[in-house]
């Protein structure tokens, strides 16, 4: 079989496929929301992210390290940036993000994690960050 009709034969398929899928009756649109809901249920709460601890610390070039594990949906802000760098390392440990700090040694900042789900004064929380020194 030629190359071309082998492709125009997917192709269809394809077209067929997702003709089929999209087809019936529309269902009628939910009205929106004009903001997320408010932290108030189960389903909707600020995130559980602990504080640090020494024992959690690493050191590269004497400088400390912390590795911070959160939900997807979870957003992160750095309340001292000039002390303390965090960012998202793009790699995953046991189903939740790796968020990656460093900073100035022997030194505590906070760091404010918020649940992007919804909105409210319940919906984020903020842990410190103990630095600490690194070993000669």
């Amino acid at each position: 079989m030629k190359k071309t009709t082998y492709l125009m034969i997917v192709m269809t398929a394809l077209v067929v496929l997702f003709a089929s899928a999209c087809g019936g009756a529309a269902a009628p649109a939910a009205p929106a929301e004009d903001s997320a809901p408010e932290c108030q249920s189960d389903s909707c709460s600020a995130p559980n992210v602990k504080d640090t601890v020494a024992s959690d610390r690493y050191c590269v070039a004497k400088i400390p390290y912390q590795n911070i594990l959160i939900d997807d949906g979870i957003t992160f802000e750095v309340l001292e940036p000039d002390k303390l760098t965090c960012m998202d390392n793009g790699t995953k440990v046991d189903g939740k993000r790796v968020v990656e700090c460093h900073g100035t040694p022997a030194w505590k900042s906070q760091v404010k994690f918020t649940n992007t789900a919804c909105s409210g004064a319940n919906c984020s929380t903020t842990i410190t960050v103990n630095m600490g020194a690194c070993s000669d």
